[in-house]
């Protein structure tokens, strides 16, 4: 219930279900509301939330980078790198983002700031491409997710380098026209900017989308998401 309210944006609503539980709340409640707070914003109960978690598990990373994540969005950059320091200080090691994709019998890995894939130059100018015809159907770059201060162009261009955004058009150059569904594995949360791209190539491309995050199965069809957008 937590994880679903969260979600949702009804973190008020989240917090209560917590106190009010008869149990003494586990780690997995605390970090869904963190998720929550991290994915609408609010900084004050994730700082509670993220509390709870350094406490619970003083070793986990994922609840760091989350609060790491979220200060920095907020430019509070010195409250980022304390937390930085206390990664360090703790040894704890950050997990590299990617994406796969299976066509045919091989694995294709996307990784942020990993090998280039071989058909990189091809995958770019396609993915442009198609970037070009869903502006035409309404979709607008959401790069909340840039924490870097650089100007808006230029975090549009970073936008394009997202993992799922890389494997998903890979998968539309490769797999055949036989109009199967593309199906892409992401080992960190999806971004809102590649939820809304995946909506609108699931709608010009006339394909379905499959895509597993770390939280959850988004199936993509006619510009619609299986999530609810939630």
């Amino acid at each position: 219930m937590v994880d679903l309210l969260a979600r949702c944006g009804y973190l008020d609503e989240a917090m209560d279900f917590i106190k009010k539980s008869p149990f003494k709340p586990a780690a997995s409640l605390w970090g869904a509301l963190l998720t929550g707070c991290t994915v609408h914003g609010n900084l004050a109960l994730a700082e509670v939330a993220a509390r709870k978690l350094f406490k619970l598990e003083p070793y986990n990373s994922a609840n760091y980078l989350q609060m790491v994540s979220l200060y920095e969005h907020e430019q509070m950059f010195d409250e980022a790198e304390s937390l930085k320091y206390a990664m360090k200080a703790r040894t704890l090691n950050t997990r590299p983002g990617w994406s796969w994709i299976q066509i045919e019998q091989s694995i294709h890995v996307f990784e942020v700031d990993g090998k280039p894939h071989p058909d990189t130059a091809e995958i770019y100018e396609e993915l442009v491409r198609l970037v070009f015809q869903i502006r035409k159907a309404g979709y607008v770059p959401d790069t909340s997710c840039i924490v870097y201060d650089v100007p808006e162009e230029e975090k549009e261009k970073l936008l394009l380098s997202h993992t799922e955004k890389l494997a998903i058009t890979y998968g539309l150059i490769h797999s055949d026209a036989s109009k199967v569904p593309i199906r892409v594995i992401k080992n960190t949360r999806m971004c809102n900017d590649c939820h809304e791209v995946a909506k609108h190539i699931s709608t010009l491309c006339e394909r379905q989308i499959i895509l597993r995050d770390a939280d959850r199965f988004h199936h993509f069809v006619d510009g619609k998401c299986s999530c609810n957008d939630c």
